[in-house]
């Protein structure tokens, strides 16, 4: 390598100048990073980070230590590791040490080597990474390397489809003007190619050989001064000094003078980052800048905000509960024993206390005292239980990984793209959601843009008739224009545009045929489009950052101006000869023109808007913009508008057919105008301190005195499914709040034709478009518009609260609109509140002109009001409302893969969203709730005996049961029936939780894991301990004989007893809560039984010192005993009838939705045998398989029936009776809207919506499926168990679908 004559010696001068510019020696965090390009040593000083990198969380050295740590933050593994402590003194401890240490070192270990596992493939991707090859320059030629090899300031060589192995400055490139192609698929998911640019300048830097290379490398002249490692993928701010050997561009007067060096500022499109892969372009040369973790993509990998659900909250909550329990538990016990001990055992002179140690002197009950609470401390441990923070961790990822991630009902073919549950914690939320706010395009539509209508010169044009019209007037009941205008059918991807006044160039006739050409001219040069492939308009591939731009330029390609080419320069169109040719007539001729670009001021979601400056063919500098409408206004020179008021009536209908509109304006700039403006612009290109602001702050100079041209209409139709969707989470009770960037009134519009907003709903809208105008119109001054405008605001929120109050009491939804500069003002503090309060109370609200930071706001508002909210969206900019929500939901759409890297759990459409929360997020929480309930319920039954029988030997710490199983008690006995329970049950079908959305309620209600469940499963644990423990040690272990050779068991036999009885009542108990029987119920219950007298078995022949206490105590003993197998079916059914009786009860006469519908399915799957004479199937995932019609599996699809009746069917003469006149009734409960139901009543037919004529073509409907629904009079069958909710939702869908029968 060559000898580095810089490292020894740094200029003095340049000391000087880089410590009074970028830092202080003496400050620790200088203001920037300066990185000398260089082969020697020259940035050791500044210790930069190798290129080596580690995602692990442990090495080898901090495994034990950090993974103890992790495990032992946990409440219950501390407590037990104290417990674990304690027990080492054989004094104070009742139970051997091994036996505690057991089961925690099992339960630790399990979780450390499941952590080892994933960190040790954690370990083995980076060294992959870490070994692969690039090249860098070694001082004279380039030379292969490993990526840990690279530092910074090294010079590397990428070549085709290899990956970036830092973060890198592009200097030069196998293609003309070092200009180079991208993939960032690995970054942000994006699969179009991005053009990059190498440094204006130094272009040329590979054609002039390794001398070249060496002459950069050889000093410190060479030097990159840039921001110090971020982890914003899309900006960079930095400047690169280069000496006059190496710059090869135009060299103005007085540079370089006096051997001084150029600096040229860096832009984005400048840096290439790890993490995306060179595509189409040979080579590219680089200087490496950040590596290693100093990466962006390795800044982005930081752990995403953490999230825990309200059933895990209400865990903990348990858990310290139980522990209070627990030292009550102790003290009682400490003082029993501390007064036996002083008051007692003086008496009983056998005992001889006055001699005995400190565990029993009855001189000093104090240390008495504490030593009894330590020693309830260890052996009252069972209340904790020990594995439920690994079966819940469990069934969490069997959950995820298993039933969500392999549904193939979620899974989109088109795309391929399957469900990815990206976090199992929050398996329990889905069922617990009480609002979605989405995004809109790309979420509830398909963003996929087509050019559909434009106006241009205050002239509309366009025939067609959009989707979301089509799907109003369907939905309203008139008829749905037809013929070539109505049809969907693309004419070009991109391009769906008919109106013969603009075919060909026939737009050259027009009067303002000028302006036609500058919007056409907007449309063809204004983007940062990139074409690929051969440059015919045929043949062509356009790769745009977003449709929108794709369908601009592909619109512009229709219209006669064909986007060519892009180079470093600018562009190249093919474009319309203008201008009327010989006799007056139109050319029809077309040529090549080039736009030179000067600058691009690019688009973001605070500025929407962008614009390019580019010299014209005419030799004009123009500006170019295309923005959202409220923003262009804003900057229209005022007075000099003459197409202003009628493009803003387009725009609003293009709005009410729920297009996307935009305006595209122009402005003719001068070359003193612009070259004074440009300097500007440089300065602030080329600072390193708020850049982004600087350069905003010279865009607001320059975009201003616009002339409007026109606006675009552009189509983006629904995604399938989605009017469904909503639908069916309304009914749900879930509110669905959607957030969007589109004016109000096409907001409205696609409201309307995604079911979000129906026309029986109270419409609110809270709007200040009189004031905005009045603004706009400079009648008031922005503070007047402010005061007044906050004070609109309130007024409107106050009205619409009282409209809210007035809707409930006449049970009708509510619907409410917003506008953003509305908004702005109700997310201030003093309004937050009643805005909150008015959105709470509707079923639906749609907020329009939403910018990214509101969308965030606007979520973390619902979230702290307490309910649970699910954020979903497929964009960057909806990835703060995505982390701010309870759960996080990305779609895999056209905007890349930002959104869902940032999610919870992931799909490709949003109708999925249905089957997540009505299916796996309700089934996933009454696992979870019924599991976590049941867990503390087993623990508190088997530690109260344990209580009472210490109590029972005047607290002196005895223990009735074998150590060994005790501990083996939470891990053998009992574990496996409730972790089948988390993965495997379900009370009702999959198709009954998408056809009877409103049982999804019961989550949002938290109904099985109220405190007052809490406390039934509390009391019933007491029950079952107290009866097991007095029936089997008064009753039937009472003193008298228990073998017909006249022995009497004593403390072990006894404790056989009463742990077999326990243990049997715990795993009985289970199978009275299961609802759905397989194999594997069967399997855990009755082998957990199993497993308890095998063990018996084992430990009665073990050897005494392990065995201890158990040692030939079953099999000779217990076992031939008569009494011991009758008694313990009578305890057992003793301990569990009580819970069955009440069980009974609650089904009978206080039924529960789910128990309606689980008699309803019965009677189905009755009905389905008659039909078949089979058996049927006996799952209730499979009930009524064989005679499911296809309407019936599309109900289970969750793609919605074309006739939605109840299915699988069911005589309607169970639901209907008669009240002894004639006159026909149903029992169903009486409810009108969505979101409330006021118990149940007997509805007389006629007063339901439809008359009796309407049911009986539903019924002939239905008799031609076979299914045989027959309205009788007889009120045989006629109760709440057999109807309840379920009648509703048929009668709900039957009224919808008897529409065409009304007719």
């Amino acid at each position: 390598m060559a000898a580095d004559p810089a490292a020894a010696a740094v200029p003095p001068a340049r000391i000087k100048r880089h410590s009074s510019s970028f830092f202080s020696r003496r400050n620790a965090h200088p203001e920037s990073r300066v990185v000398y390009v260089t082969t020697g040593t020259a940035n050791l000083e500044s210790k930069f980070k190798p290129n080596a990198i580690s995602t692990g969380k442990y090495n080898p050295a901090t495994f034990f230590p950090k993974g103890l740590y992790e495990q032992f933050r946990r409440v219950a593994n501390m407590y037990f590791l104290s417990v674990a402590v304690i027990s080492l003194f054989e004094a104070i401890s009742p139970i051997k040490p091994y036996t505690i240490w057991s089961p925690l070192v099992l339960v630790v270990g399990l979780s450390m080597a499941k952590e080892a596992v994933e960190d040790y493939a954690r370990h083995q991707q980076d060294h992959q990474q870490n070994i692969s090859l690039t090249e860098r320059f070694n001082g004279t030629s380039l030379v292969r390397c490993e990526w840990r090899e690279v530092v910074s300031g090294d010079i590397v060589r990428v070549v085709r489809d290899q990956s970036f192995p830092c973060d890198v400055v592009l200097l030069s490139s196998s293609l003309e003007d070092a200009v180079c192609y991208v993939e960032t698929k690995n970054l942000d998911g994006e699969t179009n190619l991005k053009i990059k640019r190498g440094v204006e300048g130094i272009k040329n830097l590979g054609a002039g050989g390794a001398k070249t290379l060496q002459d950069m490398t050889s000093g410190t002249e060479t030097y990159v001064e840039c921001e110090h490692p971020n982890n914003s993928l899309y900006t960079f701010t930095g400047n690169i000094d280069v000496p006059r050997g190496v710059y090869d561009g135009v060299v103005k007067d007085g540079e370089f003078a006096g051997g001084a060096s150029k600096k040229i500022s860096l832009v984005p499109s400048n840096i290439l980052l790890r993490g995306s892969s060179l595509r189409n372009t040979e080579w590219v040369l680089g200087i490496a800048i950040y590596t290693g973790h100093d990466t962006k993509v390795m800044m982005n990998s930081s752990a995403a905000p953490s999230k825990r659900s309200s059933i895990e909250r209400g865990m903990d909550t348990i858990v310290f509960a139980m522990l209070m329990l627990l030292f009550l538990m102790g003290t009682v016990t400490a003082c029993v024993c501390g007064l036996w001990v002083k008051n007692t055992s003086p008496k009983m002179w056998y005992l001889d206390t006055a001699s005995a140690d400190m565990v029993f002197d009855p001189t000093d009950t104090v240390t008495v005292g504490i030593v009894a609470f330590l020693t309830s401390y260890v052996l009252y441990g069972y209340l904790i239980p020990i594995s439920l923070y690994v079966s819940l961790e469990f069934v969490k990822v069997i959950q995820a990984t298993v039933f969500l991630n392999s549904d193939r009902q979620m899974y989109h073919a088109e795309t391929d793209t399957p469900m990815r549950a990206r976090t199992s914690n929050l398996n329990e939320e889905l069922g617990m959601v009480h609002t979605v706010l989405s995004d809109k395009t790309g979420t509830l539509t398909c963003n996929s843009m087509e050019f559909f209508k434009c106006s241009i010169a205050g002239v509309s044009y366009g025939e067609g008739v959009t989707e979301i019209e089509r799907s109003i007037a369907k939905r309203a009941g008139k008829p749905v224009p037809t013929g070539a205008a109505a049809s969907t059918k693309a004419i070009e991807p991109g391009f769906n545009f008919v109106d013969v006044r603009l075919e060909g160039t026939k737009w050259m006739n027009l009067a303002e045929a000028e302006a036609a050409r500058d919007f056409f001219r907007v449309l063809a040069v204004c983007h940062t489009v990139i074409p690929e492939g051969e440059p015919t308009p045929e043949t062509i591939c356009y790769q745009a950052e977003s449709p929108d731009e794709s369908a601009f330029v592909i619109a512009a390609k229709r219209f006669g101006f064909f986007f060519k080419r892009r180079t470093t320069s600018g562009v190249d169109v093919v474009e319309p000869v203008f201008g009327p040719g010989q006799g007056g007539e139109v050319t029809g001729k077309s040529e090549e023109v080039h736009y030179e670009v000067l600058n691009i001021l690019e688009f973001n979601s605070t500025r929407k808007r962008m614009s390019a400056i580019v010299r014209t063919p005419e030799g004009t500098i123009t500006l170019y913009c295309k923005g959202a409408d409220s923003i262009i206004y804003e900057r229209l020179e005022y007075g000099a508008q003459r197409f202003m008021e009628s493009t803003q009536a387009h725009m609003d209908d293009f709005a009410s057919s729920g297009l996307r509109t935009l305006c595209l304006a122009k402005r003719d700039l001068s070359d003193a105008e612009y070259a004074q403006w440009n300097e500007g612009y440089t300065a602030a290109a080329q600072s390193l301190e708020k850049r982004d602001e600087k350069i905003d702050a010279m865009a607001e100079l320059i975009e201003k005195d616009l002339f409007l041209v026109g606006a675009t209409a552009i189509e983006d139709k629904l995604q399938d499914g989605v009017p469904w969707c909503i639908e069916q989470m309304m009914r749900a009770g879930i509110s669905v709040w959607v957030l969007t960037g589109d004016k109000q009134d096409t907001a409205i519009n696609i409201g309307q034709a995604c079911s979000l907003i129906r026309n029986d709903m109270d419409l609110h809208v809270v709007n200040i478009n009189e004031l905005v105008k009045q603004e706009s119109d400079r009648e008031i001054t922005r503070q007047e518009f402010q005061d007044l405008g906050r004070e609109a605001v309130r007024q409107q929120l106050i009205e619409g609260i009282k409209k809210c109050d007035t809707a409930e009491k006449k049970d009708v939804d509510m619907a409410l609109v917003i506008d953003g500069r509305s908004l702005s003002f109700a997310l201030e503090k003093e309004l937050a509140h009643l805005f909150l309060s008015l959105g709470s109370g509707c079923t639906s609200v749609v907020c329009c002109r939403v910018s990214p930071l509101q969308k965030a706001l606007v979520t973390s508002l619902v979230k702290d009001s307490g309910r649970i909210t699910l954020a979903i969206g497929d964009g960057a900019n909806d990835v703060g409302m995505i982390q701010a929500a309870h759960i996080g939901v990305g779609i895999s759409g056209q905007e890349g893969m930002q959104a869902v890297m940032a999610s919870d759990f992931a799909f490709a459409q949003f109708r999925f969203l249905e089957r997540l929360l009505l299916v796996h997020g309700r089934y996933s929480y009454k696992r979870v709730s019924r599991m976590v309930t049941y867990f503390f319920y087993k623990n508190l039954a088997f530690g109260l005996t344990l209580f009472m029988y210490n109590l029972e030997t005047s607290a002196s710490g005895q223990v009735v049961y074998n150590d060994w199983l005790m501990s083996a008690f939470n891990i053998f006995m009992v574990s496996a029936p409730v972790v089948a329970l988390g993965c495997l049950d379900q009370d009702v079908n999959q198709r009954s939780c998408l056809q009877f959305p409103h049982l999804y309620r019961q989550g949002q209600n938290n109904a099985c894991f109220t405190v007052k469940v809490q406390l039934g499963w509390a009391l019933n644990a007491v029950y079952v301990s107290c009866v097991t423990f007095y029936l089997v040690f008064y009753c039937i272990h009472g003193g008298e004989a228990d073998n017909p050779d006249g022995h009497a068991f004593g403390l072990w036999e006894v404790g056989t007893s009463l742990y077999t009885a326990i243990v049997v009542a715990i795993n009985l108990q289970m199978a009275q809560m299961i609802n759905y029987w397989t194999w594997v119920q069967h399997v855990s219950i009755w082998g957990s039984i199993l497993v308890w007298y095998l063990c018996n078995v084992l430990l009665s022949s073990t050897d005494p010192y392990l065995s201890t206490y158990s040692y030939r105590l079953f099999v000779p003993t217990v076992a031939p005993t008569a009494k011991y197998w009758m008694s313990t079916p009578l305890v057992v059914m003793a301990a569990l009838l009580p819970d069955l009786l009440i069980r009974a009860f609650r089904r009978m006469y206080v039924p529960e939705d789910h128990f309606a519908v689980q008699e309803y399915e019965r009677r189905a799957r009755g009905a389905g045998k008659r039909r078949t004479g089979g058996s049927g199937s006996k799952g209730a995932e499979d009930q009524g398989v064989k005679s499911r019609s296809p309407m019936e599996r599309d109900v289970e699809a969750g793609a919605g029936p074309a006739l939605t009746v109840n299915a699988p069917p069911a005589k309607l003469e169970d639901f209907t009776g008669d009240d002894g006149g004639g006159n026909p009734y149903v029992v169903a409960p009486r409810r009108t809207s969505y979101k409330r139901e006021s118990g149940m009543s007997k509805i007389p037919v006629e007063d339901l919506p439809g008359s009796l004529a309407h049911y009986e073509a539903l019924q002939a409907e239905m008799a031609s499926r076979g299914q045989n629904p027959s309205l009788s009079s007889s009120p045989s069958n006629v109760r709440s168990l057999a109807v309840h909710s379920s009648v509703l939702t048929a009668l709900e869908r039957s009224q919808k679908q008897l529409r065409p029968f009304r007719g």
